[in-house]
């Protein structure tokens, strides 16, 4: 599929992931220029939620293309790098820039074109409600893109770092806390998502809660590769590379098994020689979040069903299910006896009754007897009378 093809293609959705090797590094370049990837350092594995990402999301938007400008990737990629170079522009300046390129085209449809590009590039779902079209999804956190308000500031606003002075949680971050264990001990679902505003963030309620991943390392890792100033501030990609390396640590077996299964990809190389997150003072942007998961994994279980599968304190464990198995035990055995109980009455009742009917038909013997007998007495002396 040549990049001067239709944006909006009516393909199945992984049309892109199933591009060649070639499409797939002139792609990732033209995003992220300064990596000059080359075949012989290109790991397709790394790059596969990417290329669905983009996919899912021209695919959703095909039935109503004709509401972008940008109708083609060339077009879109070069929105993107106006927005970029004028990201202390408002977004009314912006479309100004770029107007003059779509003279058919509204403001409108030049906002759609700009946000659209900047939720593929930032991993940042930027959706204007007033000009939003698509499917919805309402777990994802719909972020606002005022007229008057420029991208730069956009970007920041967003993510607002954790005021050290209202601290009060004291854990340290140990092996054991990883998403593995999380889901194991908490029962929390993992839900992967593309919206770096969602990243860590808990929904539900006890016992049935879910927590939104980040997925998209590999964006965070080359955005961080960028010769200058990062779109997206640099201490936002070093936390949430820690905290995904926190949370998926490499040569972790379990990890491993559970990454494979979710056919995601979390250990892509980067070469910052950044240290492994040990304190939760290490995070501020995601402090909050962090804490949060810190008190679930180690504070008491929320449902019976944890209660039961909690591996964390294995004498009161055993002693659960000693008890559970003692009460079954003494349920069954109770029951057999009672069982056995009711048998020997049953059994006693029958014998008093075989015992009666027994009687009975003795006497009934008897009886017959008896009248037999007088019977013959009976035609005995009948008999002799009439003897002369």
């Amino acid at each position: 599929m040549p990049f001067t093809s239709s944006l909006f293609t009516k393909l199945p959705r992984n049309t892109v992931v199933l591009l060649g090797v070639d499409k797939q590094l002139e792609l990732i370049n033209v995003f992220w220029p300064q990596l000059k990837l080359t075949k012989e350092d290109y790991i397709s594995e790394v790059y596969q939620a990417f290329f669905d990402f983009i996919s899912r999301s021209l695919q959703e938007l095909q039935p109503r293309s004709n509401a972008f400008a940008a109708q083609d990737l060339p077009s879109l990629l070069a929105i993107v790098e106006t927005s970029s170079t004028e990201r202390k522009s408002t977004k009314e300046e912006i479309v100004v820039k770029i107007k003059p390129n779509y003279f058919n085209a509204g403001d409108a449809e030049i906002k759609r074109s700009i946000e659209l590009g900047l939720r593929m590039w930032l991993g940042i779902h930027i959706s204007s409600k007033e000009i939003s079209i698509g499917p919805v999804n309402s777990r994802n956190t719909r972020i606002e893109w005022p007229d008057n308000k420029t991208l730069e500031a956009l970007v920041s606003d967003e993510f607002k770092p954790f005021p050290l002075k209202n601290a009060a949680i004291d854990l340290p971050l140990q092996g054991s806390f990883n998403a593995v264990s999380l889901k194991r001990i908490c029962r929390l679902q993992i839900r992967w998502t593309d919206n770096l505003a969602d990243h860590l963030k808990l929904a539900g309620t006890r016992g049935q809660r879910s927590l939104s991943i980040y997925r998209q390392k590999i964006c965070l890792i080359n955005h961080r590769k960028a010769p200058g100033p990062t779109i997206i501030p640099l201490e936002i990609l070093d936390e949430a590379i820690h905290s995904l390396d926190l949370l998926f640590p490499f040569g972790h077996s379990e990890t491993d098994d559970f990454l494979a299964s979710e056919q995601v990809q979390l250990h892509a190389p980067h070469p910052f020689g950044l240290p492994r997150a040990t304190e939760l003072d290490d995070f501020r942007y995601w402090r909050s979040n962090i804490a949060q998961l810190l008190l679930l994994l180690n504070g008491p279980p929320e449902t019976v069903a944890q209660t039961l599968l909690d591996t964390r304190n294995l004498p009161q464990i055993a002693t659960i299910w000693i008890a559970i198995f003692g009460v079954f035990f003494l349920t069954i055995l109770f029951g057999c006896l009672s069982t056995i109980d009711t048998w020997e009455q049953a059994a006693a009742e029958l014998v008093v009754v075989l015992g009666e009917y027994a009687k009975d038909d003795e006497q009934c013997k008897y009886s017959r007897q008896i009248s037999i007998g007088q019977g013959f007495q009976g035609a005995g002396t009948a008999d002799a009378s009439q003897v002369p």
